[in-house]
């Protein structure tokens, strides 16, 4: 895994998820539809598919519930990859 070949808004969506591990988006918030929620799921499911994150669920309903959200979990190799350039980088 090469932090160099993601694109910036990846990397520091990656980023932000190195110190607790995960990435939450909040697809609806009140029964309203989340616009940068649903631009951030979908850059998710292209980084799970290059083995960057795990996908671990949903929490909520789309209805009803205060927020809807999806759950997401750096894999251990995204983990060391991204310790590496925090490393590198301070």
């Amino acid at each position: 895994m090469d932090v160099d070949n993601l694109s910036p808004v990846s990397r520091d969506l990656l980023l932000q998820a190195l110190s607790g591990g995960q990435v939450v988006n909040v697809l609806y918030r009140d029964g309203a539809r989340d616009e940068d929620g649903f631009g951030r799921e979908r850059r998710c499911f292209a980084l799970g598919e290059r083995g960057w994150l795990n996908f671990l669920g949903w929490e909520g309903a789309p209805a009803g519930a205060a927020e809807y959200a999806s759950r997401w979990a750096l894999t251990g190799e995204a983990r060391e990859a991204l310790a590496r350039e925090a490393r590198y980088a301070a």
